[in-house]
């Protein structure tokens, strides 16, 4: 039989009736569609109604006895699985006293055991990231579960008579052509503002997204999917004395079960705390150098080099400096990243990251990131607004307390950040007046930017997302919706796809569980202290650090140059050419005569520089999954 243990693409289908296609041919489409993701080793599983399919990216056991899918011994369980789950062999050594025997080394069958002794409640056992299928011949069930925070994808489409699953969306699509029609609700969702993967949809109509923290048992005679969640950040307070002796511990016991692998293990290094923490972390409980991966500019607004090389020298590294810098080949570049992500993506970090994964997998196959840091702890200056509302809310000690803070915000902050720091302080209708008054510097309204057809065949299907009030302090309330809708799922999404597009790993140990739950069980003043963001995550990084690291008061987040290129001739003229051809007129989407004015003012001096990549990218997307089906894979030599 098959068996693996690897992080993957996984893809399945389970059908009623006879279906009217090959299925060990569709479930193949599936899985070629991500060679990227597992280019080590491919499997399929067809009996009865269903088909699973798996590629390879060997992490753990890198034997053929790890191949996928995996039946266990008796063939009462078949497993796809995507992931890795970090506490295997304290569950393997648990298992055993319970009388299973393994014969890989696998955390891929730790799973399976999991399963046939616990049930669907194994996965609140699982300390890791994962998206897997479990079929149960014996029943006709399959049982599907998707990690915590969602770190692994899981896409699902249901027809009348099929339900397929896959951990792209070009994998759904390679089997199932027809579903190829763009979701108009989302478009008009995105460019509005950048937001997406807030919500299930996806960009195509019928394509949608398996909820994180859920499992789901799916019979073959109904097919029906009713996602059940198994974990959730419900109001919780912390009971100890030491939160940042307790933060600490967690640190280490997460970057060391972060640490286990077969393979060569490094990490990316911004410079900024949490990549910094994470790299530190991994310093000391390693006796050879940590491989670290930076992305680093010469723009004065993009340049992290200080911190970079003193965290390099602090830590003892051996430091990979990545300078990408366009020649031409910007619109190409994005039309692979385009292909990787699925979708049209919100703004230019993501060219960084993608040239840090590209370099970085000449000496790795595993890379640990520092990614959640700052939605667990509030690492962005909007959060003071809603921190300065809970301080105001405690009476006039706390009203005279926001006062004084204002102070020291604008004096620490505003020089670097000063539209953040207006966010912060001012209240709404005052930060809109200001916007209003630096008019053509500003990106226009999307009750402009759009064509009227489109608004007009859109506003029945407008998406509201409503955020119902979940935790009483509006700091840890606002964190908690960036961390299950607003912000993480998406930058979730563009590592996962940047580093898989490489056979690359990415880990985030700051998002262990258990670290998460510290988080959200600390009160406020614990993430905001004074006019410090991260307090309790700075203290605990305090001994670990360079105190210019620690004590940092610039924020950048894989700052890229995104504004300069557009202006280069090399770069300017080919997208141009495709922002205004012919064709992206057609489409009926944006008022072209807005966009134009959009574009002409970033080339005089203006910055709109994230609204012109969801415009460049929307406009890929659309060539690439809509017109037609085109490929644009990142080689395995880049």
């Amino acid at each position: 039989y098959y068996m693996s243990g690897a992080m993957c693409g996984i893809a399945g289908i389970v059908w009623r009736g006879l279906p009217a296609w090959d299925p060990a041919r569709r479930i193949d489409a599936m899985t070629n569609a991500v060679i990227h993701r597992g280019p080590d080793a491919s499997g399929r599983w067809v009996c009865g109604p269903v088909a699973l399919g798996h590629r390879r990216l060997s992490i753990i056991d890198l034997s053929d006895a790890g191949r996928q899918p995996m039946e266990n011994a008796d063939g009462s369980l078949v497993i796809t699985f995507n992931g890795e789950i970090y506490n295997y062999l304290e569950l393997r050594d648990e298992l055993k006293q319970l009388g299973a025997r393994f014969h890989t080394d696998s955390d891929t069958e730790v799973i399976l055991e999991a399963f046939r002794h616990w049930g669907p409640a194994c996965v609140k056992r699982l300390n890791g990231m994962w998206a897997f299928a479990i079929w149960q011949p014996r029943t006709q069930e399959l049982f599907l579960s998707r990690d915590r925070i969602g770190i692994k994808p899981l896409y699902i489409l249901q027809t009348d008579r099929a339900l397929a699953f896959a951990s792209e969306v070009k994998s759904i699509l390679a089997a199932f052509d027809e579903e190829r029609r763009p979701n108009e609700a989302v478009i008009r969702h995105f460019l509005a503002g950048g937001a997406f993967l807030d919500g299930p949809e996806s960009f195509f109509e019928r394509i949608v997204a398996f909820p994180a923290a859920h499992c789901a048992m799916v019979r073959a005679d109904d097919l029906e999917l009713q996602p059940q969640r198994f974990w959730n950040l419900a109001p919780r307070q912390y009971g100890g004395s030491d939160p940042i002796g307790a933060l600490s511990h967690l640190l280490d016991s997460s970057v060391e079960l972060h640490m286990r692998s077969d393979v060569p293990v490094g990490t990316c290094l911004s410079g900024g705390l949490d990549s910094s923490t994470v790299v530190a972390t991994m310093a000391k409980m390693r006796r050879s150098p940590v491989h670290t991966f930076s992305g680093l500019y010469p723009d004065a607004e993009c340049d992290e080099h200080q911190w970079v090389d003193a965290v390099n020298r602090h830590c003892g590294t051996i430091a990979v400096p990545i300078r990408p810098e366009p020649h031409g080949d910007l619109l190409d570049d994005m039309t692979t990243i385009g292909w990787h992500q699925d979708c049209p993506s919100a703004g230019p970090g993501l060219y960084t990251q993608f040239h840090v994964m590209r370099r970085a997998r000449r000496d790795v196959k595993v890379i640990l990131d520092g990614l959640g840091g700052d939605e667990l702890f509030a690492g962005y200056l909007p959060y003071f607004s809603p921190y300065l509302r809970d301080l105001n809310a405690r009476g006039v000690r706390g009203r005279l307390a926001t006062a004084a803070l204002s102070v020291p915000i604008v004096r620490h902050w505003g020089r670097a950040q000063p539209g953040a720091v207006a966010r912060a302080l001012l209240p709404e209708a005052a930060v809109a007046l200001s916007r209003r008054a630096l008019g053509r510097r500003v990106a226009p309204p999307p009750s402009e930017l759009f064509d009227g057809d489109f608004l007009h065949r859109t506003a029945a299907r407008e998406i509201h997302r409503a955020t119902p009030r979940v935790f009483a302090e509006h700091l840890t309330d606002t964190l908690y919706w960036d961390v299950v809708a607003r912000r993480l799922p998406e930058l979730l999404h563009y590592e996962d796809r940047n580093s898989m597009a490489y056979g690359i790993e990415a880990r985030v140990p700051l998002l262990d569980h258990r670290i998460v739950e510290l988080a959200f069980a600390l009160d406020s003043d614990w993430k905001i202290h004074g006019s410090w963001t991260k307090w309790v995550l700075r203290k605990a990084a305090e001994p670990r650090l360079p105190r210019a690291v620690t004590w940092r008061r610039s924020k950048m987040g894989y700052p890229t140059p995104f504004g300069r290129w557009l202006r280069q001739p090399a770069e300017r003229g080919p997208i141009e050419e495709l922002l205004f051809s012919a064709t992206a007129r057609s489409r009926s989407v944006m008022a072209m005569p807005v966009v134009r004015r959009v574009w002409d003012a970033h080339q005089a001096g203006a910055d709109h520089s994230w609204l012109l990549w969801r415009l460049i990218s929307l406009e890929i997307w659309f060539r690439q999954f809509i017109d037609a089906w085109r490929p644009s894979p990142a080689t395995r030599e880049g």
